[in-house]
C-alpha cells in the first residue's frame, strides 16, 4: 500500500529522521489518543478551564491556567493535583495507537511537557519493540548515564507523582527558567543538533509557548528549523506557527480521526526510516558493509550478535568462524558506527537488515536487545513478504528463562567457557541448520535482484554467495592446511589450485573482483550487462544455471 502521509513530511526532516537527529517534543494533543473505558473521554486543554472554573465560587475564567491558578490559591496545591489525576483519569488511561506506533520509532530521547504516563506505559508494554524507558523529572537525574539500556523520558514539567516539581500554574511557568535552569540548558543544547518535532501542541498551548521560549533564549537565530506536526491545520494557524519559526506538516484528515492519522503517519515514518538507514550505518569491516549496501528486501547474510563484552573476545575468537563457516557475516553493534550517533537507531537499523541474531542474554542491555530482537521477528511473521529474522538466544546455566522466550529454541552456556564444549558445538549445529534452511532461498537472490533492476545489489549478492560457498568446499581440507581468514582473492586462488573450481578462469575472477569492488566501495552505476556477467558466472559455478 502506497504512504498517505510520507509527502507531507519535507526531504530534510525525513533525513534528519534517518539519521537519528529528531528530537520530538510530545504535547497534551497527544494524550487525546488514549484509550478509556466508555463513556469517559480525555479532556481538551480548553475543557479544564471551564472544569475548574465551576468549583469556584464568583470566578470568571480568562484562561486555563489562570483558572488553575485560581484553583490552587482557592484550595491548595494538594487538591489542585488530586483533581488534576481526577480529570485526566490517570487510574484508567491506557495508550492508544498513536502512542504504541510513535513508541516503535527510535528514538534515544523524546522530550514532552505531559503530565500523565501513557508513554511509559506504552514503552513498558512494547517491551519486544523498544528498550525500557527512564523518565528523567530532576534535574540532578540528568547526570544518569542511561547508555543503551533504554530510552530518555524527559519530563519538561513534571508529572502528577512529583508535585513540588509540576509545572501547572502562572506562577510555575513564570519561574521555569529561574527554578530549572540545568533542563531548560539540557533542552537546548539537545537542539543545538536535532531538529524539535512538536506533536500534539496548538500556539495557544502555554506548553508550546514556554518552550519555545526557551528554545529562542538560548539559541536565538541560529536555531534550526523546528516542526510542528497537526492534522487539518486552518492557514491561518500555519501562518502563525511560521512566524515564530515553525514549519508545519498538515496531515489531511478530520479532528474525529486525529488519533488514527498520528498512528498511521508514525508507521509510515518508521518504514521510511528502515528502508533508507542503511547507508548511515559505517561498519569498520567489509563484510558486514556488503550486506548493509543490499536493499532492505534482499536476503541478507547478517548475523548480529548481542554480548555482554566480558565474553565477546571469546564469541569472536571461537563462535563467529562458525558463522562465517556457515556463509554468514558475523558483526556487532561495537563494530558499526552510527552517522547519527543515536544508539536506538543503529540497533534498530542492525536488527532489521540481520538474517541472524544471537542475543548472550545475560545483562539488562542484552535482555532488552532480546526484546527488540523478537518483536522484529514476530512483526516479520505477520508480514509474509518481508525477510524472516532467526533469533537464537543463549543462557547460562541456572539462569530462569525469559517468557517471552518460550517456544522458541535456545542454547545453554557454561559460566566458565570453553572452546571444547557442548556450547560450541551447538551454536555451530544451529548455524548450519540455518544456513541449510535458508540455502535454496539465498541461491536464488541475486538473480531475483538482477530480474529486479537491482544490478549493484545483485552484484554483491552474487560474489557474496560465491564466497560462502568456497569457504564450504575449502573447509573439508585438513585445518592445518587452511590458513587463517583469506580475503576474497586469495580464497579464489586456492580453489582454482585445489579444483575445488574449474569452470572459470582468473581473468574473469579478476573482472568480477573489479566490479564487485566497485559496487561495493564507490557511486559508480553497475550497469545491466556486467551485473548479468557475474550472476551468470556464480550461477554457473555453483551448478544453478
Amino acid at each position: 500500500m502506497a504512504p498517505k502521509y510520507l509527502s507531507y513530511f519535507p526531504k530534510p526532516l525525513l533525513d534528519d529522521l534517518v539519521s537519528g537527529r529528531w528530537l520530538p517534543v510530545i504535547g497534551a494533543g497527544m494524550s487525546l489518543n488514549a484509550v478509556l473505558p466508555p463513556p469517559a473521554k480525555m479532556p481538551l486543554w480548553g475543557d479544564l478551564s471551564k472544569y475548574f472554573a465551576d468549583e469556584l465560587t464568583d470566578y470568571s475564567s480568562t484562561g486555563v491556567l489562570d483558572a488553575i491558578s485560581a484553583y490552587e490559591h482557592e484550595f491548595g496545591r494538594t487538591r489542585l493535583i488530586e483533581r488534576l489525576a481526577e480529570l485526566l483519569h490517570l487510574d484508567k488511561v491506557q495508550p492508544g495507537p498513536a502512542h504504541k506506533e510513535f513508541c516503535s520509532l527510535p528514538f534515544d530521547i523524546v522530550c514532552t511537557t505531559n503530565f500523565d504516563f501513557l508513554l511509559e506505559k506504552q514503552y513498558d508494554l512494547g517491551r519486544q519493540d523498544n528498550r525500557s524507558v527512564h523518565p528523567v523529572v530532576d534535574e540532578d537525574q540528568l547526570s544518569i548515564n542511561i547508555g543503551a539500556a533504554g530510552i530518555l523520558l524527559l519530563k519538561l514539567h513534571g508529572d502528577i507523582r512529583h508535585p513540588k516539581r509540576l509545572v501547572v500554574t502562572e506562577a510555575d511557568y513564570d519561574g521555569f527558567l529561574t527554578n530549572y535552569p540545568l533542563i531548560a540548558t539540557y533542552l537546548a543544547n539537545q537542539l543545538i543538533t536535532k531538529t524539535a518535532v512538536f506533536i500534539g501542541y496548538s500556539l495557544d498551548d502555554p506548553d508550546f509557548r514556554q518552550i519555545w521560549h526557551v528554545v529562542a533564549s538560548r539559541l536565538g537565530k541560529t536555531r534550526r528549523m523546528a516542526y510542528a506536526v497537526v492534522v487539518n491545520a486552518r492557514p491561518g494557524d500555519i501562518a502563525r506557527f511560521e512566524r515564530r519559526g515553525v514549519k508545519v506538516i498538515n496531515l489531511p484528515g478530520t479532528r474525529d480521526r486525529y488519533g488514527q492519522v498520528l498512528a498511521e503517519a508514525f508507521a509510515e515514518l518508521r518504514e521510511y526510516r528502515r528502508e533508507h538507514a542503511g547507508p548511515t550505518l559505517k561498519p569498520t569491516d567489509e563484510k558486514p558493509l556488503e550486506q548493509l549496501l543490499l536493499p532492505r528486501d534482499a536476503l541478507s547474510r547478517l548475523c548480529l550478535f548481542a554480548t555482554p563484552l566480558d565474553v565477546l573476545p571469546f564469541y569472536k575468537q571461537y563462535i563467529f568462524p562458525l558463522a562465517e563457516a556457515a556463509g554468514f557475516v558475523p558483526v556487532t553493534a561495537a563494530d558499526v558506527v552510527n552517522l547519527g550517533e543515536s544508539v536506538s537507531a543503529k540497533i534498530d537499523t542492525l536488527i532489521d537488515r540481520a538474517a541472524v541474531m544471537v542475543v548472550d542474554v545475560t545483562t539488562r542491555n542484552t535482555q532488552a536487545e532480546l526484546g527488540l530482537a523478537l518483536g522484529r521477528a514476530q512483526e516479520v511473521s505477520t508480514r509474509p513478504n518481508r525477510r524472516p529474522l532467526r533469533v537464537i538466544p543463549v543462557l547460562t546455566d541456572g539462569t530462569r528463562i525469559p517468557t517471552d522466550i518460550s517456544g522458541i529454541v535456545y542454547i545453554r552456556r557454561p559460566v566458565l567457557l570453553s572452546e571444547d564444549s557442548e556450547f560450541v558445538r551447538a551454536l555451530g549445529r544451529e548455524f548450519a541448520r540455518l544456513a541449510q534452511e535458508m540455502g535454496n532461498v539465498q541461491n536464488l537472490e541475486p538473480r531475483r535482484l538482477f530480474d529486479a533492476k537491482e544490478y549493484r545489489a545483485a552484484v554483491i549478492a552474487a560474489m557474496s554467495l560465491l564466497e560462502a560457498e568456497l569457504r564450504q568446499r575449502l573447509d573439508k581440507e585438513p585445518w592445518e592446511k587452511v590458513e587463517g581468514p583469506m580475503s576474497l582473492r586469495q580464497l579464489f586462488n586456492r580453489a582454482l589450485r585445489t579444483d575445488r573450481i574449474w569452470n572459470v578462469s582468473e581473468r574473469e575472477i579478476s573482472h568480477w573482483l573489479k566490479l564487485r569492488n566497485t559496487a561495493v566501495h564507490t557511486t559508480l552505476p553497475v550497469g545491466r550487462s556486467e551485473a548479468k556477467t557475474v550472476v551468470e558466472g556464480v550461477e554457473r559455478i555453483l551448478g544453478l544455471r
